[in-house]
């Protein structure tokens, strides 16, 4: 017996809570293992954000903040329906990792990260970008933030088609000198 998608998604949302960082995937009671959940990858080159004061100045004390993707909570669920339909439903909830820079005089951090699905051909379906505020404790110069709720994708599926025909890809959003200043100082 499968289990129901509602089902899931309060355990998925209630594991997040506990098992912090881990991967999770629908399941069904016979011997029968699961269909695959789509792979899900952190975009290299979009791992780690480093966010300076404006100006030219790029040392160490000119540092606002930096954030990187440290992993992520997952898992997928089948649903057949009556008529020979299935979709798919993706969720996946960020960890990232911040630290406050010597330059950072208000001690907030704002950043954006994204989540976005491939197909099999690399083609975009879909594309989403959340904004990030973070307030850091006085005496505590960094901390971790995981989203508090899953963000959740569904997919139609044709017949033959799993979790295996998409690929899901995590990264921060980055200007184009951000990008430049990562790939320099891999």
């Amino acid at each position: 017996m499968k289990l129901s998608l509602t089902l899931f998604k309060r355990t998925v949302q209630a594991s997040l809570l506990s098992l912090f960082g881990l991967g999770l995937a629908a399941c069904s009671s016979d011997d029968t293992p699961p269909p695959p959940c789509p792979e899900i990858r952190i975009l290299g080159g979009a791992e780690k954000l480093t966010r300076f004061r404006p100006g030219n100045g790029r040392d160490i004390i000119d540092v606002l903040h930096e954030e990187q993707l440290t992993g992520f909570a997952k898992g997928c669920a089948y649903e057949d329906f009556d008529d020979g339909s299935s979709e798919l439903t993706i969720i996946v909830a960020p960890t990232i990792s911040s630290n406050r820079g010597p330059a950072n005089q208000t001690g907030t951090a704002d950043f954006e990260y994204f989540i976005a699905t491939t197909d099999s051909t690399k083609k975009l379906i879909k594309k989403d970008t959340f904004k990030v505020g973070l307030t850091y404790v006085d005496s505590v110069p960094s901390l971790v933030w995981q989203r508090p709720e899953p963000y959740e994708l569904t997919l139609a599926l044709k017949p033959g088609q799993t979790g295996q025909n998409y690929q899901v890809y995590i990264g921060l959003k980055l200007t184009r000198d951000e990008l430049d200043y990562q790939l320099k100082n891999r």
